[in-house]
């Protein structure tokens, strides 16, 4: 159970001794060298409940009527936290815990920190008063926190967590005391800020944001959890006309959403969407954040980025144009080119006809006329006879083979096809023929990745480049 301390209306020093009298009757701060470690564990994951800090500390200053005068960002609710939960910390190196007498004197300085952040306010023209309650939602948000820890980090007992909330409170106290005492040395001696100098600095600060908020080339616009605008700057408005303030965000952006339901299921916090908004051809992105993770005082209010990028959209899509074009004329050339290769081994199949066609003819001419020859000529007796029976039918033999030398002489004396093997040349040779790369491999009895292989070498030494077709109709032309 949490205890208050009673502030009385006593001298300082008065207070000082009744309150310390009166929390050390109460049993208090009597926590014992065993209890005040196991808090000091628990206070070592507060981590593991900063959310509910956070959450708690905003509820506390909104049922305390502090919230809309804090300029609270969460890093600045932290940092707060982290002086408090330090400097008791900063206690844990004694062999005992200290004296209740010892943290109201600030006799280590414990709580310089908060004593500094305290007089920051008061010159911002915070009063002590209202720096004092909103400490002691602090510390009660503190409290609420740790009283969760148990729940959050299975590691920290029910005992510790209320024991290190016990602590909390014995700081708190503590501090109400040398927050007292530090308002009334500051009253007495130091010189305090003209209240009109104060308005005149906040004044242009208010203006100093201003002119940053219009100067900003991208419309920026505030609402509230129901849509309604609070703010907008001046980029926005050269867009949306003026009189925005609590317009709905749908009817000044001109948005298809007529609800905040639908509204925040379409356009998520941290998420950017593309959006034509004025219908006038400008596209913007639109991005949302809650400015309650930036400041308390804020909590439910939403910030809309609406970023020009027209520009960049005209470009991707002058982009998607020509790619889309591209890619027609590239569909189109793939078919063309299939369309001509299905053309040459057409070709190719009549080519091997008419080979197959004057191979029989040959043949026949042989059986015709060159074997009887050769009979004939074996049977000749004479040698001059024989001699010029011999040249006969070697005239026979060129006539019927059109010319002098073998096919595969004549081919490589064409185009270079001397720089092929053997092997090489026999593959042409089939190539020429028509058959695939299966079919030649079973002919010659090689596997058909030596086929390619060879085809690959082919085309590097005769620099002929495409499909085997290609290669075929080099190879048809070459002879012809």
């Amino acid at each position: 159970m949490r205890v208050k301390a009673a502030m009385s209306k006593a001298t300082p020093d008065s207070h000082t001794s009744h309150l310390a009298e009166q929390n050390a009757s109460s049993g208090l701060f009597d926590l014992s060298g065993e209890e005040w470690r196991c808090a000091l564990g628990a206070v070592n994951h507060f981590d593991d409940c900063a959310e509910v800090f956070l959450g708690q500390w905003t509820l506390r200053m909104k049922a305390a009527g502090y919230l809309s005068f804090t300029t609270a960002r969460r890093e600045d609710c932290m940092t707060s936290c982290d002086g408090l939960l330090d400097a008791m910390k900063g206690h844990a190196d004694r062999n005992t815990p200290p004296s209740f007498e010892t943290l109201r004197t600030n006799a280590d300085g414990w709580a310089d920190a908060l004593k500094s952040s305290g007089l920051r306010h008061l010159r911002r023209g915070i009063t002590s008063s209202m720096f004092l309650g909103c400490y002691k939602t602090f510390t009660l948000a503190v409290q609420d926190a740790l009283e969760a820890l148990p729940r959050l980090a299975p590691e920290v007992t029910e005992r510790a967590a209320a024991l290190a909330a016990r602590l909390v409170e014995v700081y708190s106290q503590a501090f109400e005391i040398v927050w007292m005492e530090t308002c009334m040395q500051a009253a007495q001696c130091a010189h305090t800020f003209d209240q009109d100098e104060l308005f005149r600095l906040l004044t242009v600060e208010k203006c100093r944001f201003e002119n940053v908020f219009n100067a900003t080339s991208d419309g920026v616009l505030v609402m509230n959890s129901a849509c309604r605008i609070v703010t907008a700057n001046r980029s926005l408005r050269q867009y949306a006309g003026e009189n925005l303030e609590n317009k709905y965000v749908w009817d000044a952006l001109g948005l298809e959403e007529t609800d905040a339901k639908t509204f925040f299921a379409r356009y998520k916090v941290g998420q950017t969407v593309e959006i034509s908004p004025f219908g006038n051809g400008l596209v913007f992105r639109l991005s949302m954040a809650s400015l309650g993770d930036l400041s308390m005082a804020s909590s439910g209010d939403f910030l809309l980025l609406l970023n020009n990028i027209t520009p960049h959209v005209l470009h991707r899509e002058m982009l998607e144009d020509a790619v889309q074009r591209q890619t027609q004329d590239l569909q189109q050339e793939k078919q063309r080119l299939e369309e001509l290769n299905i053309t040459l081994r057409n070709v190719l199949r009549h080519v091997e006809e008419e080979r197959c066609q004057q191979s029989d003819e040959l043949a026949e001419n042989v059986r015709s006329f060159l074997w009887p020859a050769l009979a004939e000529l074996g049977r000749e007796q004479d040698a001059a006879a024989r001699k010029q029976g011999i040249e006969l039918a070697r005239e026979q033999l060129e006539r019927i083979l059109g010319g002098t030398g073998s096919a595969q002489e004549q081919m490589v004396k064409d185009k270079g096809l001397g720089k092929l093997t053997l092997a090489e040349l026999k593959i042409c040779q089939w190539i020429q023929t028509g058959r695939t790369t299966k079919e030649i491999a079973a002919i010659l009895r090689i596997s058909p990745e030596t086929v390619q292989t060879h085809r690959r070498n082919i085309r590097r030494k005769l620099g002929v480049r495409g499909h085997d077709t290609q290669l075929a109709m080099y190879l048809i032309t070459s002879q012809a």
